[in-house]
């Protein structure tokens, strides 16, 4: 059974700076830092070496002091001493994390005590193979080799400012406090699912280039613009959780990027759960115009929009929920509910809340039935209503609403 403390280092993580660590004393979980993991489509957790999933043969060392000191005692809950080297300079500890993992940092322990025997400064290399001409440093935007330095040999964490996908992770100390010093460490990371989608370049999450992560060759790749339409577009924002797609986006508006193509003509349904799930063109070879590849714009999801009516602000209130468009029964609805509906459209509020599907009867399902807002809520979605079972409500009873909108001081309404 771990410890307590050590249950805290699987959870806790402060941000390490290029130069500097600190030791575990509280705060959230590992600390999202550097483009490629705040787009990684994933959540960061320990990888294994406490736990055991790590095997003792995947944990190696150019070096050890004796067998009391071999690599696998560098777990944290084994022990108090950790992996020895041989000789303090020059060497390294390595551990294979079994398939490409996106590494965001990790938690770095020497001697029990703190005091003595741990190293102050270390970096970190890292290999999808490691051959010996395939080892990189994580390095900083200048492409110099990051230091990353310790106060004490309490638990510290370090989150990767450089958040690299690797199989191989190797730690090489750079100085420490004692000829023996001691290692002990945890490895925090995620894997990437294949066939993971992103959306880069966007000028917000919302919209941007598709991207598409393949396991094999552990790489992201673009999505040819060839045949790109609406239903490939509603499958990529399925696929990321967000609202229904409001637009298929191509030649590159989005900007080109330097990826490889990894697919060409797909032509989804619209229904399918994932990109990759849908037929495309799966050759190595893909033809498409350097100029043009995918994009998409989703909706958030608990969109709302005013249907049927004869201006932009009046109409029928339409919510989209579980990846399709639906009414609100009017069961309730009062001036109240359609201002937090005009307020969540960038109006001033509503001038009058209308029912019996005043403005046509909508289409698919009634989303929300008796609506009880108290008008301080952001959005639709956060208001009350009756949603243990399906809504009994017709058409018929559809909901709308008139909103205010403010011009020079004067409010401007759709005239009934």
């Amino acid at each position: 059974m771990a410890s307590s403390w050590i249950l805290a280092v699987l959870v806790v993580t402060i941000l390490c700076q290029l130069s500097s660590c600190h030791p575990v004393s509280g705060g959230s979980g590992p600390t999202r830092v550097g483009h490629s993991f705040s787009s990684a489509p994933c959540s960061p957790e320990a990888l294994g070496l406490e736990d055991g999933r790590i095997p003792d043969s995947s944990i190696t060392a150019s070096s050890v002091h004796s067998s009391s000191f071999l690599p696998s005692t560098a777990r944290l809950n084994v022990g108090i001493q950790g992996w020895i080297p041989s000789t303090p300079a020059d060497q390294w500890i390595q551990v294979d994390l079994g398939k490409p993992t996106v590494v965001t940092g990790l938690t770095m322990q020497g001697y029990d005590t703190g005091t003595v025997h741990y190293i102050t400064a270390f970096s970190v290399q890292h290999s999808l193979t490691a051959e010996s001409d395939d080892w990189q440093s994580l390095a900083d935007a200048d492409g110099g080799a990051i230091r990353f330095t310790l106060s004490s040999g309490r638990p510290t964490n370090v989150t990767f400012p450089v958040v690299p996908i690797a199989r191989f992770i190797r730690i090489l100390p750079l100085a420490w406090t004692h000829q023996y010093y001691r290692v002990r460490f945890e490895v925090f990371g995620c894997q990437v699912p294949d066939g993971a989608v992103r959306l880069v370049n966007g000028t917000d999450a919302l919209r941007g280039r598709v991207e598409i992560y393949h396991h094999d060759t552990a790489s992201w790749g673009a999505v040819c613009g060839n045949d790109w339409g609406i239903n490939d577009a509603i499958t990529v924002c399925r696929q990321l959780d967000l609202g229904a797609a409001i637009q298929a986006k191509t030649a590159s508006e989005y900007g080109r990027g330097d990826l490889p193509i990894m697919m060409s003509r797909v032509a989804c349904e619209g229904t399918e759960s994932r990109l990759v799930d849908c037929p495309f063109v799966c050759t190595n070879y893909q033809q498409c115009e350097s100029s043009n590849v995918a994009g998409v714009f989703c909706y958030p999801k608990n969109t709302v929009r005013l249907e049927g009516g004869s201006n932009d602000f009046s109409g029928r209130v339409e919510i989209f929920r579980n990846y399709t468009w639906g009414t609100i029964c009017d069961r309730g609805w009062d001036a109240t509910d359609g201002g937090v509906v005009c307020r969540q459209l960038r109006y001033s509020g509503a001038v009058e809340a209308k029912s019996g599907a005043h403005y046509g009867e909508g289409n698919g399902l009634v989303h929300m039935e008796g609506v009880a807002c108290t008008g301080s809520e952001e959005g639709l979605a956060n208001c009350p209503s009756l949603c243990w079972t399906a809504s009994t409500c017709s058409h018929s009873r559809d909901a709308g609403v008139i909103c205010s909108v403010e011009t020079s001081g004067s409010e401007e309404t759709n005239p009934e």
